[in-house]
């Protein structure tokens, strides 16, 4: 079991947490300091899980963070936060 995939999982849970928050009106740019960075990275770090060896958590890290990723800049383009 990759230690990288492990821990791109749990940053990907976060940010997740992070944009569930950011959903809530007044509170998107919670989406630009902490979600959409936080899921680039745990994406990024779920990616090196993966190139090491195949994993289950690196697998669903990458897939949360690709999910987070989206939904944080619909959510973003919606509220017109993105030019």
């Amino acid at each position: 079991m990759g230690l990288t995939g492990i821990i791109g999982f749990i940053i990907s849970l976060v940010a997740g947490l992070f944009m569930l928050i950011g959903l809530i009106p007044f509170l998107g740019w919670l989406n630009w300091f902490t979600a959409l960075p936080l899921s680039i990275a745990g994406a990024a770090i779920s990616g090196i899980g993966l190139s090491k060896k195949q994993s289950g958590f690196g697998v669903a890290g990458l897939v949360i963070s690709i999910v987070v990723f989206i939904v944080a800049v619909g959510r973003l383009y919606a509220g017109c936060g993105v030019f």
